[in-house]
């Protein structure tokens, strides 16, 4: 992903252990719409346009941030879709760390205090592996959506 000369915003602590390299992504991300510095609200959504309940692929996701003051957001929830069921499957939210409310949600657990160490746990595990998908460029959609 190019990096662009504009003004790098920056990011509240959270009670999870988000990167520099999330935020370097969301900056970079960013930088391509500069109308979205002024924005008080940020959707970014990342998407593998070959996902499928068929044939798998990379699960889409969506970053919501909501700005603090000028230059300063804070990242609202993070969630992570994929199909689920059998004979009719639906892009469903699969895993959702919900920091604004400070809950995460998974399929296989429902939701939990985002201050319990095994939520930090798989949101590290969650993020490296997002990390590494944009590095290596799976995401061939990513839309940003501002107001």
């Amino acid at each position: 992903m190019p990096v662009l000369n504009k003004p790098a915003i920056a990011f509240s602590p959270s009670f999870l252990p988000i990167s520099h390299g999330l935020h370097t992504i969301l900056n970079q991300v960013l930088a391509q719409y500069p109308d979205s510095y002024d924005a008080k609200h940020i959707t970014i959504n990342f998407r593998d346009k070959s996902y499928s309940a068929e044939n798998g692929g990379y699960h889409p996701v969506e970053i919501a941030l909501t700005k603090l003051s000028d230059g300063n957001y804070s990242i609202i929830y993070i969630t992570d879709f994929s199909y689920c069921g059998n004979a009719y499957p639906e892009l469903e939210r699969d895993t959702d760390f919900d920091i604004g409310n400070s809950m995460v949600f998974s399929r296989y657990t429902g939701w939990q205090n985002i201050r319990l160490p095994a939520m930090a746990e798989l949101y590290e595990l969650w993020e490296a592996n997002f990390v590494g998908y944009v590095d290596m460029e799976v995401y061939d959609q990513i839309q940003v959506e501002f107001s």
